[in-house]
């Protein structure tokens, strides 16, 4: 195969040296341009784009200094086309003034055309070695870009209502240290998590695959988010090297709650927007990046707040309130906060963040990345109630067993009866889920019966064992209220042990196979003192219509979804059943 041949651009001002040189190179296979004076020199070189320049020193209209300085600036640092100055100047000086211009070697006139030689082929091989480190680079250049597509596709791609949710990503390198997560609950909710790894780059994106399998499989599995922050700060601790952790915000929205749950560890404030762009609440962090400690910190708790249809959850990454313009300025949380209640009046919040980042900063180089999530607070209830089985007419239930009379037995039960401390660490729901998957294999009915299972159980522990008062939530103070005399009174029953009789609930489930779906039985008995049932039942038919008490609209949802719901023993056992066709 023939050697490709290269390009020479010889510049002197002697027409006879100009043509000794050129025979000289054409001998090492070089095709060869000429230019007579350094201004030529350098129109010659933006033309041809040459692998190799011999340079004169003294020459007419711009000496070889000047237009050397030039050259280099044009080729800047990823471009290595080898300049050798050919001088009669056999002086210390010369040389100095060489190498200040940028020449990366000279040659001493006269010289025999062994040495001339010599020279071209010395400065060819690192000419040729530094092609070998640009193709490597290159080659690396396109390996990163295709892992980066590969772990997008991976992370982001498979978020939760990418149509809905408002996202700024801009990486400060191909790899990004930043993620954004949705995912949505089995009953509705919807979990949202904004992360920033130490630093930016392949390092700091090491973390974000674990993040996302964990943050994924544990909302599937009906985890709350705290649980969810409990298990990722364990894997961050466990996992990342002592100088890398993982600053994020987290939060759960729940639609027929008409609450969202905040928790924010190392990240800027993040902020509550009502339709009118006003800031209705900021949640700063109250603990430190994830991966710093090897547990929580002991009062780690959740920000609890009430939210409107209309009303959007901003979260954002230092890199945006840290971006600098060329004067060294901060972009800084009041510009954010301005262009952020912009866009919400112009209805896009993320084109109005972009556009006064890119007015402020114009072209200086971004030193971190960016990342922003807009989440409305409305939506997001996947859960309808057309779900629920409606019992066709002249249903006869032995006709839809695979049994032949009305006493079957169930095809299985399961039993679980937490007590005392339990009740605080404990999450028995998403257990009970993974043992009901395991056994029936997965379906959308199930997201039915999750919500029915976590509306129950968490009145037995709220209202029974807890015996709080669901009249506390019907007001935006008290919401907040609420779920801290909650977390209080949970610490001390965990210290209670010597009432562990006292305080327990019990679950029990039986589950009823049907040609054609299934039936479920729950029992859910707590030790708490009961209610007035038909007083309770009445006041919520009434507080429903008004469309401002937020108590007691769980227990409504669960009436709508099951089959049968029935209370007794003054409110302190729960009788379920739900049905559902395949």
């Amino acid at each position: 195969m023939p050697k490709i041949q290269k390009l020479a651009l010889v510049v002197d001002d002697s027409k006879l040296q100009c043509k000794l040189l050129s025979v000289l190179l054409q001998e090492e296979n070089y095709r060869v341009v000429v230019a007579n004076d350094g201004e030529s020199g350098v129109e010659m070189y933006i033309k041809h784009q040459p692998d190799l320049v011999l340079m004169d020193i003294n020459m007419p209209v711009m000496n070889g200094f000047e237009a050397t300085r030039r050259i280099k600036k044009l080729s800047g640092v990823n471009t290595l086309a080898p300049l050798i100055f050919i001088t009669s100047m056999d002086s210390e000086e010369a040389f100095i003034k060489s190498v200040e211009a940028g020449g990366d070697s000279i040659l001493v006139r006269p010289f025999t055309p062994k040495v001339f030689k010599a020279k071209i082929k010395a400065m060819q091989r690192i000419s040729d070695l530094v092609d070998q480190v640009k193709n490597l680079q290159q080659q690396q250049q396109n390996d990163a870009e295709l892992a980066e597509k590969m772990m997008s596709g991976v992370i982001e791609a498979r978020n939760f209502a990418l149509d809905k949710i408002g996202v700024i990503k801009k990486a400060a390198t191909i790899f990004s240290g930043d993620i954004q997560l949705t995912a949505l609950c089995p009953n509705g909710d919807i979990h949202v998590l904004l992360g920033d790894f130490t630093g930016h780059g392949l390092r700091a994106s090491i973390g974000a695959i674990p993040v996302t399998e964990t943050f994924r499989a544990m909302t599937k599995k009906g985890f709350s988010i705290l649980e969810i922050v409990v298990e990722l700060n364990r894997q961050m601790f466990t996992l990342l090297p002592g100088d890398l952790f993982f600053a994020a915000s987290f939060a759960c929205i729940s639609e027929h709650d008409k609450s969202a749950y905040i928790f924010n560890a190392g990240l800027p404030d993040g902020y509550l927007f009502n339709d009118s762009a006003n800031i209705k609440k900021r949640f700063t962090s109250t603990h430190p990046p994830l991966g710093i400690l090897p547990k929580l910190l002991p009062d780690a708790q959740l920000d609890v707040v009430q939210v409107k249809e209309k009303d959007r959850l901003v979260f954002i990454t230092d890199g945006i309130v840290e971006a600098r313009n060329q004067a060294g300025d901060l972009f800084g949380f009041a510009r954010f906060e301005k262009s952020a209640k912009d866009g919400i009046t112009q209805k896009n919040l993320v084109n109005s963040v972009l556009k006064s980042l890119d007015d402020f900063c114009q072209n200086s180089e971004q030193e971190d990345d960016i990342s922003l999530v807009e989440v409305p607070c409305s939506g997001w209830q996947e859960i309808k109630l057309s779900k629920n089985v409606t019992i066709p007419e002249g249903f006869i239930e032995d006709d839809y067993y695979l049994g032949t009379t009305t006493n079957s037995s169930p095809s299985w039960s399961y039993h679980l009866y937490l007590t005392g401390p339990l009740l605080k660490t404990i999450n028995p729901i998403p257990l009970i889920m993974n043992q009901i998957n395991d056994l029936e294999g997965a379906g959308e009915h199930w997201q039915s019966l999750y919500t029915i299972l976590t509306e129950l159980f968490i009145n037995g522990l709220d209202h029974g064992v807890l015996k709080l008062d669901s009249s506390l939530k019907d007001s935006a103070e008290g919401f907040s209220q609420y779920f801290n005399e909650r977390a209080n009174r949970l610490s001390q029953l965990a210290e209670n042990t010597l009432n562990e009789k006292e305080d327990h609930i019990r679950i029990a489930l039986k589950y009823f196979p049907l040609l054609h779906g299934g039936k479920m039985v729950i029992n859910i008995k707590d030790s708490g003192q009961g209610f007035d049932i038909l007083e309770v039942m009445k006041n919520n038919s009434i507080a429903r219509h008004d469309g401002l008490k937020l108590s007691g609209r769980g227990v409504e949802l669960v009436n709508q979804l099951c089959d049968t719901l029935e209370y007794q023993e003054h409110g302190t056992l729960v009788t379920a059943s739900y049905i559902w066709k395949n």
